[in-house]
């Protein structure tokens, strides 16, 4: 493992010296053809200006004609004549628009900023345009031509932007003579002449407003340049234009500028070539030189290279192979502890049904004898019960137990449980429960989750033995493919993640790493089975959860609880089972169970309770007793039993009696009837042992449903 990054460093180091040698050799080449294709790129501006110029001096040559024709028409009238004759001038406007594709309309305004004739509509907009920036120019003044802003038409034209002038009557101020010009025309031009990808082209008046730009100025950029970039500065220095290296404000793409103003107007014609189309053009003249000139150094680079994946994937398996073996004997671990479980639950749960109903019968009938003998009795039952949750623990932790999962809401689960996690913590630990606005459902078993919570908190109230503050708190979550990568047990997706945090002794990480492992604990002997946290990984992982520990030695410890979002309604809590009742008359149970002495409890058990009770011993003698007794109320039968197990023998059974009503009991299914760790649809369960009251009622529920 200590050689790894050295034989790395090594073959990484001959790499370099392969690649630095020949650029050493090809610097000056590379330099020299970096300077040239900067310099081609400024003559291919130059001549697209030239073409640019051209095209430009002919609109606007066609321009100023119409607007001289357009004033000759108009010289010797004043306002009122040129709103008395609108109707002739709409006509020959339209016919000097139509005559150049580049003008969309011709308008004349009046003094006080109204249209007074237009080429599109006749009679024109009453509306007033005083406060456009064409207009406002001329009011003053004398100032020539006008190029505005573009403007987006009113009248459902294309956008276009203004060259105005202004019109006197005898030295006097009567309006504004304006051509609304397309910048359409200008940008198909700009398009036309972009022969390869990454040139723009712009029409700029000095001010830096766009009035044509190709490509298109993006959706919400600003469309003017402001005082400080590049083509200001160049414009204020170089007046007739120059060369500028910017990256521009509006889409943010960095270029070599040429600008040249058109004569006699105040705007720029701008011509720019991507700096990065320069440097791939440079780069496709280098790699040729590079792959025909040094072919020896990218055969020796090639070969390092493939030296160099060879020895990580070498690695990388090494990696895999042992994280793979390390998952593998966990696993086997795991399996081994689920199947030295499997193997002793039925037959152990079957000896507890049997020690847990006799002590309960022997309770009642010790009610009244001496304290000691009851309280024999009553350690004896203590006993019984920790071995049936040791067994339980096992299972859960083997991921064998069966659960019902419902749609349940977290947040009523915590708040109906905070109470007796607060007696649960005494005094000298204060409790806090924190719901989640919003909470999403989970489906889980909500009985296991309550144990959950408890064993949780249990074990926080043991980490802080002077006391301190617990927190519990539910919150939606999402776990993404970058923490799924580092955690393999979980899939990404949406959770409800329930965590408790305390600011307990804290975890060192050899003991976090081992904290679920079953029977590991760092408690005193007789303080703790291990097993709390391994029936919380357990269950968790059986829900399709992920749980995780985060632990500072002094600081405290929070395990977060990840359950999987289910998506619908919580349900409404199940009401309680009813009390035990006894048998009605008519109710006939035939009880099928292989070990004689649990068979004999619960035959004993019901028989007291007035059911008529009929026995078998396994499937094959049950199916025969149905089909003498035809009076048969419900079916108990146990799961796991030689030959035929539970399951198949209430398909037979149902073949025979439709509409016989069935209930199970087990100390350990074998996917039986449970599937994915969740109890088959339509299944009611006992789970061993039994008590007389769990027996009672669970029949009592079947028969009456």
């Amino acid at each position: 493992m200590q050689q790894r990054p050295k034989t790395i460093r090594l073959i990484r180091l001959a790499m370099a010296a392969a690649v630095l040698l020949p650029c050493a050799l090809f610097a000056f080449a590379s330099w020299t053809a970096y300077r040239s294709l900067h310099v081609l790129a400024d003559e291919r501006l130059l001549r697209s200006l030239d073409v640019l110029q051209e095209e430009a001096a002919k609109t606007f040559e066609l321009t100023n004609l119409t607007m001289s024709n357009v004033s000759d028409l108009v010289a010797s009238m004043s306002g009122a004549d040129i709103r008395q004759n609108g109707q002739r001038l709409h006509d020959q406007f339209r016919k000097f628009s139509d005559a150049v594709a580049v003008i969309q309309s011709i308008w004349i305004y009046g003094a006080d900023g109204r249209a007074l004739v237009s080429s599109s509509v006749f009679p024109p907009p009453t509306q007033s345009y005083a406060d456009r920036d064409f207009f406002v120019a001329h009011v003053k003044g004398d100032v020539g031509i006008h190029y505005g802003q573009v403007y987006q038409s009113s009248l459902n034209g294309e956008p276009f932007f203004t060259i105005s002038k202004r019109i006197s009557h005898n030295g006097e101020f009567i309006g504004v003579l304006e051509v609304s010009v397309l910048p359409s025309n200008f940008f198909k031009f700009f398009a036309a002449l972009a022969y390869t990808r990454g040139l723009q082209y712009a029409l700029i008046r000095q001010d830096g407003l766009f009035l044509a730009r190709y490509p298109e100025v993006p959706v919400g950029s600003a469309n003017q340049l402001g005082p400080q970039t590049g083509f200001r500065r160049t414009v204020a220095q170089f007046p007739a234009g120059g060369y500028y290296n910017s990256t521009s404000p509006i889409d943010g793409v960095a270029r070599r500028y040429a600008i040249r103003r058109i004569e006699g107007t105040p705007l720029y014609l701008t011509a720019g070539i991507e700096n990065a189309t320069i440097r791939s053009e440079w780069l496709a003249t280098m790699g040729t030189h590079l792959i025909f000139g040094i072919p020896a150094a990218l055969l020796l680079l090639m070969t390092l290279f493939a030296v160099l994946q060879r020895t990580q994937a070498l690695y990388g398996e090494i990696d895999r192979r042992a994280a793979a073996e390390s998952a593998l004997r966990q696993s086997q671990k795991l399996e081994a502890i689920g199947q030295l479980t499997g193997g002793i639950a039925h037959d152990f749960n079957n000896l507890l049904t049997i020690i847990i109903g006799n002590l309960e019968g022997l309770q009642k009938q010790l009610a009244r004898a001496d304290a000691k003998v009851r309280r024999r009795a009553d350690n004896a039952m203590h006993g019984a019960q920790r071995a049936a949750t040791l067994t339980k623990r096992l299972l859960a932790f083997s991921r064998q137990q069966p659960l019902t999962p419902t749609p349940i809401d977290v947040n009523r689960l915590m708040s109906g449980l905070s109470d007796f996690l607060q007696r649960a913590l005494g005094e000298e630990i204060a409790l806090e429960v924190v719901g989640g606005g919003g909470l999403w459902p989970v489906e889980v078993d909500a009985a296991e989750l309550e144990s959950v919570l408890v064993n949780l908190v249990v074990n926080a109230r043991d980490a802080m033995p002077k006391g301190g503050k617990l927190t519990v708190e539910a919150s939606n979550s999402y776990l993404d493919d970058a923490y799924c990568s580092r955690h393999l047990d979980v899939n990404p997706g949406q959770y409800v993640l329930i965590s408790v945090t305390d600011n307990g002794i804290g975890m060192t990480e050899d003991v976090a790493q081992h904290a679920f492992e079953p029977f590991y604990t760092t408690k005193q002997t007789g303080q703790g089975t291990g097993l709390g946290l391994s029936q919380v990984y357990g269950f968790v992982r059986q829900s399709g959860g992920h749980v995780k520990i985060y632990s500072e030695v002094g600081e405290g410890t929070t395990i977060k609880v990840y359950l999987p979002r289910f998506n619908g309604q919580p349900t409404a809590d199940d009401p309680p089972i009813a009390p035990s009742a006894r048998g009605q008359t008519g109710e006939c149970i035939l009880v099928v169970e292989d070990d004689a002495d649990v068979r004999a409890y619960v035959i004993e058990t019901l028989g007291g309770m007035g059911y008529d009770v009929l026995e078998a011993r396994g499937g094959e003698e049950a199916l025969r007793l149905m089909t003498q007794y035809k009076g048969i109320s419900l079916l108990l039968t146990d799961v796991v039993m030689p030959g035929m197990n539970g399951r198949r023998l209430v398909e037979a059974a149902v073949q025979l009696h439709p509409d016989l009503k069935v209930l199970y009991m087990t100390g350990y299914s074998r996917n039986a009837i449970v599937h994915q760790g969740r109890l088959d649809a339509g299944v009611d369960l006992l789970q061993k042992p039994l008590s007389q009251e769990q027996l009672a009622a669970m029949v009592r529920k079947v028969l009456d449903r």
